[in-house]
């Protein structure tokens, strides 16, 4: 089929009503351009590589030419960008077709994915849940079949999130790994780009085209798996729990050594966050001030309550963060060694939209639940993979992570944990 008829049935079905809330804006002439020089080079036997004339759904806080880049906010003007982001270049280097903006959790700072200004896209395994965030348009535009991939950021769990409740591949890589320039800010100490994807390859192949001329290997794999004991991860919903049981089962039975025990680093991080707050709170007040005034009532309500809570900004409060992170992440090294690391994604399945959309304090439990995994892998600078267990199935998703530089290792592994780890039977641990 061509790029040309492919694109046009994306945005057909981007147009349907069930797919509502899922861009902000599009330039769709542009996209049939570069649809159609795919198509002249496939003629002409000239592809640019394994990206060419796919559809890659771009996160509404990354820069794309000709467009603002609101990240899914009103509360500012934003003007038109001169130039894609870096790594949009990148991906249309190796004629890839970027189809954004994806809409977004406003400023990308909630893990539920709600947008009030722009809609809330579907979950696309289960409408009346949240489609987890803060990339929720780029999940949702490939749960529902619009996209092959997409590219999103990852603050606290932003790309993991929703990759586990709507049954995706959702990568964090290590800082640095991917050129984060031209993308609106959140928590600089914590803001990457991440990709997501339904299938492992398509994830590598992005990966692949962000790296740039970084060199790339995928062969190296650990001699040993690690999985939290529940009390280094903290309350689990028992379905998920189950889950983890089932993944250390299988994995031993297929010959991989699995060692279930503490985790130091994530019980000390609950308790670090529990007195000082949380990295990201301590640095997105300063940062989004940049752009808009934190009371203003155009800003989403929930986002606005998390922004003032918290205020006033103490610097104190920083430094300790700052120096526990360089600590923790030599402690959770000395315990990993060679090993990497298997935990779940969430720690429970998402909630249902209409609940979190209409009480506020349970929107706010809701999120810190949903980030509550995935925020201590961030502030370690983990690396980490969210692979879907059942894909069917909203929250049955396993993370594998490892060391900050670990990236290719976690990738080539998931190449043969992720068979073993689909379609598991879940059991109740008693």
């Amino acid at each position: 089929m061509s790029a040309v008829t492919r694109l046009a049935r994306a945005l057909g079905r981007a147009d349907q009503p069930d797919a509502a809330g899922i861009f902000i804006r599009r330039n769709d002439a542009a996209l049939f351009e570069l649809a159609r020089q795919s198509d002249r080079r496939r003629a002409e036997g000239g592809l640019l590589g394994p990206l060419d004339g796919k559809i890659v759904v771009i996160k509404g806080n990354i820069a794309l030419a000709g467009l603002p880049t609101t990240a899914g906010s009103l509360s500012f003007i934003a003007q038109a960008e001169a130039a894609d982001a870096p790594l949009v270049q990148r991906l249309k280097a190796q004629g890839a077709i970027p189809m954004g903006h994806a809409n977004l959790s406003e400023f990308a700072f909630s893990g539920l994915g709600l947008n009030p200004h722009f809609g809330t896209p579907r979950n696309g395994l289960d409408p009346d849940l949240v489609p987890g965030g803060s990339s929720s348009g780029c999940a949702s535009a490939l749960a529902l079949g619009i996209a092959d991939l997409a590219i999103g950021t990852d603050t606290s769990g932003s790309t993991r999130v929703p990759a586990a409740y709507q049954g995706l591949f959702g990568f964090r890589p290590t800082m640095g790994r991917y050129d984060s320039s031209s993308i609106l800010p959140l928590a600089p100490s914590l803001d990457t780009p991440g990709p997501l994807a339904r299938d492992l390859n398509g994830l590598i192949a992005l990966d692949v085209a962000l790296r740039g001329n970084m060199p790339t290997s995928y062969s190296a794999l650990p001699q040993r798996i690690v999985i939290p004991d529940i009390a280094s991860l903290g309350c689990l919903s028992s379905e998920i729990e189950g889950l983890l049981l089932a993944a250390a089962a299988r994995m031993r039975e297929s010959g991989w050594s699995v060692e279930i025990r503490p985790f130091a680093a994530l019980e000390e991080i609950r308790a670090l966050f529990e007195r000082f707050g949380t990295l990201v709170a301590a640095e997105a007040p300063g940062t989004l001030a940049r752009f808009a005034r934190l009371s203003n009532p155009a800003i989403d309500p929930n986002v606005r309550r998390r922004l003032q809570a918290a205020l006033p900004v103490k610097p104190a409060n920083a430094r300790q963060l700052m120096a526990a992170r360089k600590r923790l992440q030599a402690l959770a090294n000395r315990d990993l060694q060679d090993a990497l690391m298997l935990l779940p994604t969430v720690p429970s399945a998402p909630p249902r939209l209409d609940t979190v959309s209409s009480n506020a304090a349970r929107f706010a439990q809701e999120n810190t639940r949903a980030l509550s995994l995935t925020m201590p892998l961030a502030f370690l600078n983990m690396p980490s993979l969210a692979i879907p267990a059942d894909a069917a199935r909203p929250g049955h998703s396993l993370t594998l992570t490892g060391p900050a530089g670990s990236d290719s290792s976690i990738l080539a592994c998931a190449g043969t944990l992720a068979p073993l780890l689909s379609q598991l039977t879940t059991e109740t641990p008693a």
